[in-house]
C-alpha cells in the first residue's frame, strides 16, 4: 500500500491515517456526529464545557501524533523503495501502539465513566459524554490498529546479532 511491499505494515500504515481522516468527516457536518474532537453542540460552546474541550484536544493530539507515525513508516517506505527493514519500522510501530492505545483508552473512559478535568476553578468531574458513530468508528479503528501492530510486532523475529568469526587458534 503506498510504496510498502509488506502487505500487513501497509494495512497498518493506512489505519495510523484513518482516525485522522475520519475526523475530517466528522468536522464537515455529517449526521454520523462530530466525533471525539468535533462539536458538542450548538446550545453550549466548547469552552463552557472544560471536560469536553481538555478531552477532545487530547483526542486530537492523539489522532495527529498516530498520523504523523504513519507518515514516518510511509517514508521509510519510500527511502528504502517498499521494502521497510524490519528493526526500522519496528520502534515507529512501539510507538503507534503506545499513542494509538491510550487514545483509545481515553476515548473508552471518557465515553463510559468520564474523567476530571482542569478549569479555571481546579478540577471537575464530569459524567460520561455522549457517542456518535464517527466517535465509534474512530475507536474500532483505534483498537483494530492495536491488535493488529500487535500482531506484526509478535511475528517478527529479531535479528539475531552476529557471532564473532572464530578465530584460529595460536599454539
Amino acid at each position: 500500500m503506498f510504496g510498502i511491499r509488506d502487505r500487513q505494515l501497509g494495512v497498518l500504515v493506512g489505519l495510523m491515517f484513518a482516525p485522522f481522516a475520519l475526523q475530517l468527516l466528522g468536522w464537515a457536518g455529517t449526521p454520523l456526529g462530530g466525533g471525539p474532537c468535533g462539536a458538542i453542540g450548538l446550545d453550549q460552546l466548547m469552552l463552557e464545557q472544560p471536560q469536553t474541550f481538555f478531552y477532545a484536544q487530547i483526542m486530537l493530539w492523539g489522532i495527529s501524533l498516530l498520523m504523523s507515525t504513519g507518515f514516518f513508516v510511509l517514508m521509510l517506505g519510500f527511502m528504502h523503495n517498499g521494502s521497510i527493514p524490519k528493526p526500522q519500522a519496528q520502534p515507529f510501530l512501539l510507538i503507534s501502539l503506545a499513542i494509538g492505545s491510550s487514545t483509545a483508552l481515553i476515548y473508552a473512559l471518557t465515553h463510559t465513566v468520564g474523567l476530571p478535568a482542569p478549569s479555571p476553578i481546579g478540577w471537575l468531574v464530569g459524567g460520561a459524554e455522549p457517542t456518535d458513530a464517527i466517535g465509534i468508528l474512530i475507536f474500532v479503528v483505534l483498537l483494530a490498529h492495536c491488535v493488529l501492530t500487535l500482531r506484526w510486532l509478535m511475528h517478527t523475529k529479531p535479528i539475531p546479532p552476529k557471532a564473532a568469526k572464530p578465530q584460529a587458534q595460536k599454539s
